[in-house]
């Protein structure tokens, strides 16, 4: 076709059907325009891939003069702007949403105005090394920042992942416990300090073994008098509960003010940062350290596995796959002196039982 506008293309189905297409270059791709389907008529193609062309040097001089508030096309802050307003995002959990948006300030501040191209392999090694004092965020930037550039490569904003084939830094995991001693001094300032709903919320993590989102969540519609029925916030798991022992009477004497079972004073569901940024006060006033409240979930973990429970009676109360259970106890378990001493009792009557016969 000659004199045919910029961008426009013909492709020829088996059938030799003519269809035609307004196919942006790379430059333009990089500003967020796409592939068009066009009339099958060529003269209203033709008329559609002009208007298509006139708009893009429009959108093209714009940018070129800076008359944009938000982020410039093409840069990495740009392409973390249409990850954040995208269902990919959108639709994760708050928590994860918290997290991610964590790492994209990190990524903004230090890649934001480059543009998405120019971010190889070795400025992403570069990056690594800055966030280095920090193992953990460093990991989990390069996680959030691999994503970000996968969610790219599908939506056409780029062509190559710079993060893939990193490894990690190393970054022991943690193996913190709350003690019993810290437990009491805990609830007792709680008590004290007139905080019964966190009190509760302690009580039902560390004997649900659930992450402080679906402690949060859970309902009194979820409890029947004998189990709570859950569906975990991350994994979508569907559990039942058992409850039994100290955990029962707190939910026999706790007052049913709200729809949600820990309600804060005014018997509305706690906000996650107001909650953390109490229970964090709560535990200086009684002195608690080295823990947090997320390391509940690894206390009931290494609880039950003191009690002499199996991994599969561990992963019916956790919600962990049992494989995945299986694995993971090796971070979630600590070596801890009664695990050991239990060992060495069952190994001494073992031996014992031998001898005798």
């Amino acid at each position: 076709m000659l004199g045919k506008p910029r961008h426009l293309i013909v492709k020829v189905t088996p059938s030799g059907k003519r269809l035609h297409y307004w196919q942006p270059g790379a430059s333009l791709k990089r500003l967020g325009f796409r592939l068009r389907r066009l009339s099958d008529d060529p003269a209203l193609a033709m008329r559609e891939a002009e208007e298509l062309n006139a708009e893009a040097d429009r959108y093209r001089d714009l940018v070129g003069r800076g008359a944009f508030d938000g982020p410039k096309p093409g840069t990495v802050r740009w392409l973390i702007a249409q990850y954040r307003a995208h269902d990919d995002f959108l639709l994760l959990a708050e928590a994860t949403r918290r997290r991610y948006l964590q790492c994209l300030d990190v990524i903004g501040r230090e890649l934001g105005d480059a543009r998405i191209e120019s971010v190889t392999p070795p400025v992403v090694q570069a990056l690594k090394r800055a966030l280095a004092a920090t193992p953990r965020q460093a990991n989990y930037v390069l996680r959030v920042l691999r994503l970000l550039f996968s969610f790219g490569i599908r939506e056409g904003y780029c062509r190559t992942n710079p993060v893939r084939g990193f490894r990690q830094l190393p970054n022991p995991p943690r193996q913190a416990v709350w003690s019993h001693d810290q437990e009491r001094r805990f609830l007792r300032a709680c008590q004290e300090l007139g905080r019964p709903s966190i009190r509760l919320a302690y009580m039902l993590a560390v004997w649900t073994a659930q992450r402080q989102g679906d402690v949060l969540r859970m309902a009194w519609s979820d409890f029947d008098g004998e189990v709570l029925k859950l569906r975990q916030g991350k994994t979508g798991r569907r559990l039942v509960i058992p409850v039994m022992g100290p955990l029962a009477d707190e939910l026999a004497d706790a007052p049913r003010v709200s729809p949600v079972i820990v309600a804060d004073e005014r018997g509305r569901p706690w906000k996650a940062d107001h909650f953390r940024h109490t229970v964090k006060r709560i535990m200086r006033a009684a002195g608690v350290e080295s823990v947090r409240f997320s390391d509940l979930r690894r206390t009931a973990i290494v609880r039950l596995a003191e009690a002499g429970c199996t991994v599969p009676e561990i992963a019916a109360i956790s919600g962990h796959q049992i494989d995945y259970c299986q694995r993971i106890l090796e971070t979630y378990l600590p070596r801890t002196r009664r695990l050991a001493e239990s060992a060495v009792v069952k190994l001494v009557r073992n031996e014992t039982g031998t001898r005798r016969r």
